[in-house]
């Protein structure tokens, strides 16, 4: 049972009080044995039976009585629906779609980023992260895209993370940077998604956009699609002047689609927007939550019908007995 049923633990009845039926099983057997007529036949004198007079027992009668007892209680215990949680219902269908647009140009080799008192690039502190992101949303189908000049697919929407992440450990920064282009890749991923959350997580070092299509043309095309832009723009706050037009742009494009813009300038600034998403995000997940239940009633009333009618052949053809 525990291999068909591994959430055995989870054990219930939705009707326990049909239970209390099983307590009337022995006073009716017990009326049954004092009150019920007894199996006879008439005979003109008692001389007769002188022979066969000496007492016998016969088990018989008690086997077809204890098959009848027995599934008459299997009935009781299916009549109580027994039960086993599943898990969630509409799983896939409320769950929540994550494609990441990652920026992989030239300058997110800058190695302004600090981890255990060890400068890294801003590729690999983007790398570190977004892991960790995904481990912690194990229920969730993820994708990501890269650009720079130009964009591609590294992986579609799943739920192979640890196939994900082994994807985003081998790409490298190059040049250019259109997050345009990353962001329509994205989106094309996730219009033809079943589940009704869709989100995009756009991760930019730009100063500049100088390839592909206008990020903003970009938002207000797939706002209408229902797919929100969280965007975070790595800086350097001691050139913060250098980041400003592009900071207006990347807000405007998360306002756009109803998400939230993020400045980061360092590793832990990174780490912490990401639970500030993650939070956000898992919050309207979790009140779309909904218990579904195995029910298990086959499991009891079919062998309750198998005995009942194993009691019914018996006590008709081998086991038969004089009225």
């Amino acid at each position: 049972m525990s291999e068909l049923f591994p959430q055995l633990h989870t054990f219930r009845f939705a009707a326990p009080w049909l239970l209390l039926a099983l307590a009337l099983l022995p006073l009716w057997m017990w009326l049954r044995g004092r009150f019920a007529p007894v199996a006879a036949v008439q005979f003109s004198s008692s001389q007769l039976l002188v022979a066969a007079s000496r007492r016998t027992r016969s088990t018989r009668g008690r086997l077809l009585l204890a098959l009848r007892y027995l599934a008459l209680a299997l009935l009781i215990v299916a009549l109580a629906r027994p039960q086993v949680d599943k898990g969630l219902s509409e799983r896939e269908a409320l769950g929540i779609n994550i494609m990441f647009v990652l920026d992989f140009s030239g300058t997110m080799k800058t190695k302004d980023f600090v981890l255990e008192n060890k400068r890294i690039s801003r590729a690999e502190a983007m790398k570190r992260v977004v892991a960790e992101f995904i481990k912690a949303r194990p229920s969730d189908r993820i994708g990501a895209v890269f650009f720079d000049k130009g964009a591609h697919l590294i992986s579609p929407l799943t739920l192979d993370h640890d196939w994900l992440n082994a994807q985003l450990a081998l790409e490298e920064p190059t040049q250019g940077t259109a997050p345009g282009s990353g962001m329509l890749i994205a989106a094309e991923s996730l219009v033809s998604a079943k589940n009704q959350t869709k989100l995009i997580i756009t991760v930019t070092d730009a100063d500049q956009i100088n390839d592909g299509p206008a990020p903003e043309e970009v938002a207000k095309a797939i706002a209408p699609l229902g797919i929100k832009n969280h965007v975070i723009q790595m800086v350097d706050f001691a050139d913060g002047q250098r980041y400003t037009a592009s900071g207006q742009l990347l807000n405007d494009v998360a306002r756009i689609t109803g998400g939230q813009f993020f400045k980061v300038s360092d590793y832990a600034g990174l780490r912490n927007v990401y639970r500030q998403i993650d939070q956000l995000e898992k919050a309207a997940f979790k009140e779309r939550k909904q218990k579904a239940w195995r029910e298990l009633m086959p499991w009891f009333a079919l062998p309750a019908l198998g005995l009942l009618l194993l009691e019914f052949i018996l006590g008709r053809t081998v086991w038969r007995r004089l009225p």
